[in-house]
């Protein structure tokens, strides 16, 4: 059929490779060329116009999420190109046959910059709209689309036992990529450089040093000649990674590793909440073993707002204290308050109900008739209540046999000593504190470490030194004694030896030793802390340079704007491009393009001031806007220092660029209210600078709010 006439003349002229393909199945399948625009013949150096199937060996990968997969292209002569397309079936009535698609796109690494944005993207938004744990399966995916690699994969790894868990995979062929993938005890080759927040990288498998032969057997046995491997998350004495194989040998550029550093850090957060589930897991088992082994019954009571009662959770001990199990208990909320002897039952729910109304604490002594043996008891029943999310009222409560004083004082004495092993144990810091003197009158093996406390010196400690300010420590002080108590407060705290974290602090007025304290409890919340800042960086700053990137740049540029016509002191903007950076691009590739880009930023930052802010628009396009500069000599002297600071030359390894510097430059006066004329004025006085010959500056003023004309 005529291929020209399905795909149209405007593939002739296009700048895009364009193709029309056919899937072949059996034994040695293969693509198929059927239809090659010159575009494409011209990339891969084809000088052919007809028969496409003698020259070329086409591999089609799997497609992404947005319908474009990456196209290896092997010729007779053994040359190898790589493209990213779209792709898109064809109707078998036009084609006449099920399997043909077309293919358009340009070869790898011409758009990467967009092509990274889109992948950074998509995770992200994946994260907005699913689970936590699909969100992470989708973008584990993504990435390995994104490099087309054979399969990948993110991990937990034990730090104590240094054993390997994969929990996340995906790979072209997914019924083997699990089985396929590495298990078992980590290569310390690789986890040191992974807890030294390295990426690792593995061009070829047969290179690898002789201390990394764990890793390359692994690597064999799973098919794979290359592999790459990031650091994610380091918490709780585990480490999360996320890496990538692929079934030949390849050259790790410096894109793809930036690209792939990225990708992990975007997991971060999505394992920090895993992390804290199996936490929270472990600390409920824990809350069941200690219940367990308590004297006396431990329960939790809950009350809807239609009145109905039920028991959550009751004690094994609640059978020896009154003859009936937990089971009976809760299958018939009543029937403890049925065990009480009659003169006692009303005391007993008045007082549930008095704490119930307070939201306060609550004791009471009342007997009770046991099931069996029909003897007597004396029961102390107290807890404490709150409101549950849902509305419910919350009864957590102990029931101790107080029946003959000697037996209740030793099994308060067990109670206690239990409770401070348990508290001595637990993840979470803990600590009582006199309210008046601030020194530590009990504190746990946890809250010790956090605050990096010498053993000798925890009692007695004073809590003002848990603050960098005092000030901070006052407030909280302040606000439990006045409330009562204080709840998850993020707050800047210090260690011992002046180090400073976040942390998240609850406090309770309470009665410790018979006097009034305060118990303290507190969470390291660091590492959540900068994933959150390290994200918010992310969505303000260009992912390269570091500068502020179009969105962070647009509301600095409305800020100057109102500035400039409240002080009625001009703004400046410089906006300007690289002179001959595409030039440096196709001498020595992206790789070492972005590089530089790198380096201009770092070059741009040195020179700016505090207050001034420096932004990288796209490609290879930076704007700077400055306060405070009044006249044309000072204009002058900041476009000199960006000039020199800039156009000095670029060295690396055995490569020199030289590049050069264009630059147009707008003084606004605040009564502007269209922010892109000013971006597309300094865009225009640019352009007459390089058209003057380059390496040059061009002013344009704004009218100022007394309507003065503008000139250039």
């Amino acid at each position: 059929m005529d291929f020209d006439a399905l795909v149209g003349r405007a593939a002739q002229f296009s700048p895009d490779s364009i193709l029309v393909v056919r899937k072949l199945s059996g034994a040695g399948a293969y693509t198929q060329i059927l239809y090659a625009n010159p575009s494409f013949r011209y990339e891969t150096g084809c000088e052919l116009a007809g028969d496409y199937t003698c020259q070329y060996q086409l591999d089609l990968g799997e497609c992404d999420f947005s319908n474009q997969a990456v196209l290896n292209v092997s010729t007779i002569n053994q040359d190898f190109f790589s493209f990213r397309v779209s792709v898109t079936p064809l109707p078998p009535e036009e084609t006449g046959s099920p399997d043909c698609f077309l293919l358009v796109g340009r070869p790898r690494g011409l758009s990467v910059s967009e092509g990274r944005e889109k992948l950074y993207s998509e995770i992200a938004r994946k994260f907005i709209e699913l689970p936590a744990e699909d969100a992470v399966r989708s973008a584990v995916r993504a990435a390995g689309l994104y490099f087309n690699a054979s399969r990948c994969f993110a991990a937990r790894v034990d730090l104590a036992t240094t054993f390997l868990e994969v929990r996340y995979h995906w790979g072209r062929q997914s019924e083997h990529v699990k089985n396929d993938l590495p298990t078992g005890t980590m290569c310390p080759w690789v986890l040191e450089r992974l807890r030294q927040n390295e990426v690792v990288k593995i061009e070829d498998v047969a290179a690898l040093p002789d201390e990394a032969k764990q890793v390359g057997h692994n690597l064999v046995k799973a098919g794979a000649q290359a592999a790459l491997i990031a650091p994610v998350l380091q918490a709780r004495g585990t480490l999360w990674l996320i890496g990538m194989h692929f079934d030949h040998p390849h050259p790790w550029q410096v894109v793809d590793v930036t690209t792939f550093k990225v990708v992990g850090d975007l997991l971060g957060n999505a394992f920090t909440q895993t992390e804290t589930i199996w936490s929270l897991r472990e600390t409920q088992r824990r809350f069941s073993d200690v219940g367990a082994n308590i004297p006396g019954v431990v329960y939790q009571m809950r009350r809807n707002q239609s009145g109905k009662i039920h028991f959550s959770y009751i004690s094994q001990g609640v059978r020896e204290l009154t003859g009936w199990g937990p089971a009976s208990m809760m299958s018939d909320p009543n029937l403890l308050e049925r065990t009480i002897i009659d003169e006692d039952r009303a005391l007993f729910k008045a007082k549930l109900e008095e704490a119930a109304q307070l939201q306060a604490d609550w004791s009471v002594d009342v007997r009770i008739l046991h099931r069996k043996t029909e003897e007597v008891l004396w029961v102390r029943a107290g807890g404490r209540v709150h409101l549950g999310v849902n509305g419910d009222t919350v009864w957590n409560g102990l029931l101790l046999d107080i029946s003959e004083n000697r037996k209740a004082e030793e099994a308060l004495r067990v109670s206690e000593e239990r409770l401070r092993r348990i508290l001595g144990s637990s993840p979470i810091a803990i600590g009582i504190s006199d309210v008046k003197q601030f020194n530590l009158l009990f504190a746990n093996k946890r809250l010790a470490q956090m605050y990096r406390i010498p053993k000798q010196e925890v009692i007695g400690y004073d809590t003002r030194k848990f603050y960098p300010h005092f000030k901070d420590h006052r407030r909280h002080w302040v606000d439990t004694r006045r409330k009562g108590s204080i709840s998850s407060e993020e707050t800047r705290c210090q260690r011992a030896d002046g180090e400073t974290f976040w942390a998240e602090i609850s406090t309770r007025l309470i009665e410790y030793g018979g006097r009034q304290a305060i118990l303290w409890w507190a969470f390291d919340i660091t590492e959540h802390k900068n994933t959150k800042e390290a994200l918010a960086h992310l969505a303000h700053h260009d992912a390269l340079t570091g500068l502020a990137n179009r969105r962070l740049f647009d509301e600095h540029l409305q800020s100057a704007v109102a500035i400039a016509g409240r002080t009625e002191r001009p703004g400046v903007l410089f906006y300007f491009d690289l002179d001959g950076f595409k030039a440096v691009n196709d001498q020595f590739g992206h790789g070492f393009g972005d590089w530089v880009l790198v380096q201009v930023g770092r070059r741009l930052k040195s020179v700016l001031r505090e207050s001034d802010v420096g932004a990288r628009l796209g490609g290879d396009e930076f704007a700077v806007i400055a306060h405070g500069i009044d006249n044309i000599d000072a204009i002058e002297a900041v476009v000199d220092k960006m000039q020199d600071a800039i156009s000095a030359p670029y060295v690396r390894d055995d490569k020199i660029a030289h590049i050069g510097l264009s630059i147009g430059v707008v003084r606004f006066y605040g009564v502007e209210t269209n922010l892109q004329k000013i971006v597309s004025m300094a865009d225009g006085a640019m352009y007459q600078a390089k058209e003057a010959g380059k390496g040059t500056y061009r002013l344009i003023t704004m009218p100022d709010r007394d309507g003065l004309k503008a000139f250039s």
